[in-house]
């Protein structure tokens, strides 16, 4: 499957030369977390919604905030290619070229992912067809029928709605993070401030992230799942209200955070750890055929040998020396 059958060939872009504020009113128009920087309809970089929103002059231009220089994929490339290059640097969209370098696309880390449900939903019906008609056992408590969503938690950084934007900015820089959940004083999860949200409702907007406060800024109501629910849930949620990430909470309190791309990583290991297993598998019983093969060839061998001896009788010795001596090296090269 190549790239250019999956990639989107409606592409927004922009000029490194473009105002940044300029950049954030067309994300906000267009609905679209990233802008690819052209030159002469080359992609020479990319301009994202955290880029925006963590620019450290939101009053420049796009060149002083955009990644660069653009990571590509070649329309013929195989999706397979696509998504581990996205992998080993860590981008979730790629812009597609053609030959001479032009941008004709983008393809993007969920567009892959599509695909891929598509063909685990097809593995599942073939692993279901083969399996003995049995009802499922009845739910016995949360995470009976998966891993408790307390399994993918991760560290939350938060703010008080009170204070500005570039406060949250300022927190988001300094622990690498895309988001900040907003809590009330008493512990309670009031919203989530993303680097979209500062993107197209502050900078997009031409407001002042040292005067804009957090609360007029923030997604909320908080969407949220106690620590004890099933990830079943935590997906339902996401899928339900359109988000990448979910607050978590123990008594009422703000505890954590599962974001989409932290359930597809453990997703994609799991995958890992079964496609390694059914290799082993496949590897094993090629040996098997390999050594069953040579086994055969060894008692035909030995079987014709046999035949010489009684035929030629003394003067066979050195053709068994010579047919011994081949067994061996054919024995030793499959072993290797």
């Amino acid at each position: 499957m190549s790239v250019r059958v999956y990639s989107r060939t409606s592409v927004c872009t922009t000029g490194s030369d473009e105002a940044l504020r300029v950049a954030a009113e067309r994300m906000a128009k267009e609905e679209v977390g990233m802008l690819v920087v052209i030159d002469e309809e080359r992609p020479v970089g990319v301009l994202t919604d955290r880029d925006v929103a963590l620019a450290r002059n939101i009053d420049g231009n796009v060149a002083g905030a955009m990644s660069g220089p653009a990571l590509t994929a070649a329309a013929d490339d195989s999706v397979a290619d696509a998504a581990a290059r996205m992998g080993r640097r860590g981008v979730r969209r790629m812009p597609v070229v053609d030959s001479e370098q032009r941008l004709i696309g983008l393809i993007s880390s969920d567009d892959v992912l599509r695909l891929l449900g598509s063909e685990i939903r097809g593995l599942c019906a073939v692993a279901a067809a083969q399996m003995p008609d049995e009802p499922e056992p009845e739910a016995e408590g949360p995470g009976v029928r998966g891993i408790p969503v307390s399994h993918y938690i991760g560290e939350v950084v938060s703010v008080r709605a009170g204070v500005p934007v570039a406060a949250a900015i300022a927190a988001m820089r300094e622990h690498a993070v895309g988001c900040v959940a907003v809590q009330a004083e008493s512990g309670e999860a009031l919203g989530i401030l993303t680097d979209r949200d500062v993107t197209l409702r502050v900078i997009a907007r031409g407001a002042n992230p040292a005067t804009t406060l957090v609360s007029a800024a923030m997604s909320s109501p908080a969407v949220s799942c106690d620590a004890s629910a099933p990830l079943e849930e935590i997906v339902e949620q996401m899928r339900r209200h359109a988000l990448r990430r979910v607050l978590i909470t123990r008594e009422g309190r703000l505890s954590g955070i599962v974001t989409f791309d932290d359930l597809v990583a453990s997703l994609g290991n799991e995958l890992h750890g079964l496609g390694e297993a059914a290799r082993r598998q496949i590897r094993r019983e090629q040996r098997r055929v390999q050594a069953e093969h040579v086994r055969e060839e060894v008692v035909e061998k030995l079987q014709d040998v046999g035949a010489r001896l009684r035929e030629v009788g003394g003067e066979a010795l050195t053709a068994i020396g010579r047919e011994v001596d081949s067994l061996r090296e054919r024995i030793a090269r499959w072993r290797q």
